[in-house]
């Protein structure tokens, strides 16, 4: 039988199995620690299960090795396991993986690494499921516009921060490596949690917002579309945004309309310091 010893050695607690014999006077950890704990008489150490103790009080030098069970039994340890038996002792779970728990990567194959994470579930954020809204060919610049403001006034409908995705959906600069001036200064919008964050900080004004109205929409010189939308934020305030739309020439979304640029002007007049590098 083999026996747990739980205690500390040169300030690092262990649990080392130990196997004793009677008439030891010391017990020494069997495999490959070369350690020795050796017990005073009437120490006693605890064991998972037992309590050990050396007792020498049946003459000098003399020792007896005793283990007392749950049910007040002693017996002796005479057998000693080598380092390979130990080894080949199975380890009892104490609890289920992250695999098992998530109810995405339960049900998944056995990937070649035995592991069964689908890498959906490190965020909250991340999620398989698609938008409920997103670029179509039948939607007009008003059309996308409306949509992407629907969805961040429903914000958490049908999850959370559904509303961000939908603006992540229809940006042009989604997913490239690329420096983007989507928000008016230049971010990288190649992560997705690092969009929402960004999203939801200069975007305020549109979460939970009460209504909006699209006050003018005219195609700038370099052909790109800009739509001036004032919103009615959850607090009752008015607020100013500038959307410049595309229309995608390829790509996922080819031929339907995207945003390029999003951000928050300084007044009613649509002005923006922002403007002459977008």
């Amino acid at each position: 039988r083999i026996v747990v010893v739980m205690g500390v050695v040169m300030g690092v607690r262990v649990s080392l199995p130990v196997c004793c014999s009677a008439g030891c006077g010391s017990s020494r950890v069997s495999g490959a620690f070369p350690l020795q704990f050796r017990l005073s008489p009437y120490s006693s150490v605890r064991l998972s299960g037992a309590r050990h103790r050396h007792n020498s009080s049946y003459g000098k030098g003399a020792s007896r090795c005793l283990a007392t069970s749950g049910n007040g039994e002693s017996s002796s340890f005479k057998q000693m396991l080598s380092a390979e038996q130990i080894l080949e002792i199975p380890i009892e779970r104490r609890r289920r993986t992250t695999a098992e728990e998530c109810p995405f990567c339960a049900d998944a194959p056995i990937k070649e690494n035995d592991s069964r994470c689908l890498g959906i579930c490190r965020l909250p954020t991340n999620v398989s499921n698609p938008p409920q809204y997103f670029p179509h060919e039948l939607q007009d610049c008003a059309d996308a516009v409306n949509l992407q403001l629907k969805a961040m006034r429903d914000i958490n409908d049908p999850r959370k921060d559904h509303g961000v995705q939908v603006l992540y959906e229809f940006a042009v600069d989604a997913g490239t490596m690329e420096r983007s001036r989507y928000f008016g200064f230049s971010s990288d919008m190649y992560h997705y949690d690092h969009f929402q964050g960004k999203a939801l900080n200069h975007m305020n004004g549109l979460v939970s917002c009460q209504s909006w109205e699209i006050e003018e929409e005219f195609v700038r010189d370099d052909g790109r579309t800009q739509c001036h939308v004032k919103v009615l934020d959850k607090a009752g305030k008015e607020r100013f945004f500038i959307f410049i739309m595309v229309v995608r020439s390829f790509g996922k979304w080819e031929n339907c309309w995207n945003t390029h640029r999003l951000f928050e002007a300084e007044d009613a007049e649509y002005n923006s310091k922002y403007l002459q590098f977008v």
